[in-house]
C-alpha cells in the first residue's frame, strides 16, 4: 500500500506496490485550484430520478383512480417506493462520502475549490489498476479515489471510530495523501510523510475525538508505513528530521 508516480501523468497512491519514477510537476494549483466541484451524475443518479418520477406517477394514478384497480395501483406504488429506496440509499451514500472527502481535501491541501471524486461502480469494476487514489497533472485540483477507499471512509465515518479497521485507517490517510498532491507536493516520500503528520488533524476534522485521531495516526505509522516500498519511506521522515513539520515539539507523527 504505497504511492507512485505514473508515467508523468499522475501521482497515485498504490494499494499494492510502489513503482515508477518521480515526476516533477508545477509548484502549485494556480487558477485550477479555484474551480469548484462539479455535480457528480452517474447511472445511479439517473435511476434515482426515474424512480422519483415513477413514484410520482404511480401516486397520481392511485389518487385519481384513472380506471385502474386501486389495489393494483397501491401495489405498484409500493413497488415503486421500494425501487426508489434501493437506488437512493447507495446514491445518497456516494454523494455524502464524496462531499466529506472533498471537504477534507480542501482542508488538508489549503486549495479552495479543490475536490475529491469517488469512482462509480462500473468504472471501478473495469479498473484493473492497483492504485487507491491519484491526482492527474492535467486536473491537479481533483483527488480521484477508488470506490473501495470511499466505501471504507464511509464505514469509518458512520462508526464510533474507536476500533477502525486497517482499511478504514488507510482510507482516511489516502485522502490526506492525495490532498498533498492537490496542494502541490509531488515528491511521494514527502507527501506521504506530511500526510501522515496531518492524519490526526484530518480525523478530527471528520469527527473523531483527539484520542481517536491520534490512535488512528499511530496505527498507520506503526503498522503500515514500515511496510511501504523504499521509494516512499525516508530517514528524513522521523522526529526532528527534514520532513518533520513541527520539529522540536516532541510529537511525531
Amino acid at each position: 500500500m504505497d504511492t507512485r508516480a505514473a508515467e508523468g501523468r499522475s501521482w497515485e497512491f498504490d494499494a499494492m506496490r510502489a513503482s515508477g519514477r518521480r515526476v516533477t510537476g508545477p509548484a502549485g494549483c494556480g487558477a485550477v485550484g479555484q474551480r469548484g466541484a462539479t455535480i457528480d451524475i452517474g447511472v445511479l443518479t439517473v435511476v434515482v430520478v426515474l424512480c422519483v418520477a415513477l413514484v410520482a406517477w404511480r401516486g397520481a394514478v392511485l389518487a385519481r383512480d384513472w380506471g385502474t384497480s386501486r389495489t393494483w395501483a397501491a401495489a405498484m406504488l409500493v413497488v415503486s417506493v421500494v425501487a426508489l429506496g434501493a437506488a437512493a440509499v447507495p446514491e445518497v451514500r456516494h454523494q455524502w462520502v464524496q462531499a466529506r472527502a472533498t471537504a477534507l481535501v480542501r482542508h488538508a491541501s489549503g486549495v479552495p475549490g479543490s475536490s475529491a471524486t469517488c469512482e462509480r461502480f462500473t468504472p471501478d469494476l473495469l479498473d484493473l489498476t492497483s492504485y487507491s487514489g491519484f491526482v492527474s497533472s492535467d486536473s491537479q485540483h481533483v483527488a480521484r479515489l477508488r470506490r473501495t477507499v470511499c466505501n471504507d471512509l464511509a464505514d469509518w465515518l458512520i462508526s464510533d471510530k474507536n476500533n477502525p479497521t486497517t482499511n478504514q485507517i488507510r482510507a482516511v490517510h489516502v485522502v490526506v495523501h492525495e490532498a498533498m498532491h492537490v496542494g502541490g507536493q509531488f515528491d511521494e516520500a514527502i507527501a506521504e510523510c506530511h500526510a501522515m503528520q496531518l492524519d490526526t488533524d484530518a480525523a478530527m476534522f471528520l469527527g473523531a475525538t483527539r484520542a481517536q485521531a491520534q490512535a488512528l495516526t499511530q496505527a498507520y505509522y506503526r503498522r503500515t508505513y514500515p511496510l511501504m516500498a523504499p521509494d516512499y519511506v525516508s530517514p528524513s521522515c522521523a522526529p526532528n528530521q527534514a520532513y518533520d513539520l513541527t520539529p522540536g515539539d516532541g510529537q511525531f507523527p
